[in-house]
């Protein structure tokens, strides 16, 4: 048992370990990544993973009380290091924009090329195009790309994630896939202009 009380009856209850062993192992990748996309050191990304596991082996008394488990996952995950860069605010610098809330988490989005699209000699070349386009990015519009396309979130998932609405959620991706397209529209042209 990971956490256990006696109820009313007097039976032992409680989430059981191998679910919970089940669970970290189902997401800890995921959770690992999206974290080490809001610029924590991997230290500090392992410590908040397992923090949030403990929160849920010390206050839930089955997994079945969550209505979606990755969800829950990641809103901790986001929140817990949301804490952890308050607590650290005074000692690091500011890594936020002046127009974002002090509760943004900065996000970086990497791109990955497959081992055989890296042989190819412009492979470099579209990488670099494609990071570009991502630097344009707010930290906001990164992350809602991260959540939306690669974690496959639904929009009420993010919204929640992020503590925005959902109407918010819908906007900030649809404003985001807008500039995405602008700016790699220009990207891919602008060799070809004279």
């Amino acid at each position: 048992m990971c956490s256990i009380y006696i109820d009313e009856v007097g039976e032992i209850k409680g989430i059981e370990f191998s679910d919970i062993a089940s669970a970290y192992n189902e997401y800890l990748d995921d959770l690992y990544a999206y974290a080490l996309h809001m610029r924590f050191d991997e230290q500090t990304v392992m410590d908040a993973i397992h923090d949030v596991f403990y929160k849920l082996c010390t206050h839930y008394t089955s997994l079945n009380e969550i209505n979606n488990l990755k969800f829950f996952l990641f809103r901790s995950l986001r929140n817990r290091l949301i804490d952890i860069k308050r607590v650290n605010r005074e000692n690091t610098i500011s890594l936020h924009a002046p127009d974002e809330p002090q509760e943004m988490l900065p996000f970086q989005l990497y791109v990955t090329i497959e081992d055989e699209i890296i042989m190819k000699e412009d492979a470099e070349e579209i990488s670099q195009k494609i990071e570009n386009v991502l630097g344009r990015l707010t930290n906001r519009q990164r992350e809602i790309i991260y959540l939306r396309y690669i974690q496959e979130q639904s929009y009420e998932e993010i919204a929640g994630i992020m503590q925005i609405s959902i109407e918010s959620s819908r906007n900030l991706l649809s404003k985001t896939l807008t500039k995405l397209k602008g700016a790699l529209t220009i990207s891919l042209l602008l060799p070809y202009i004279h």
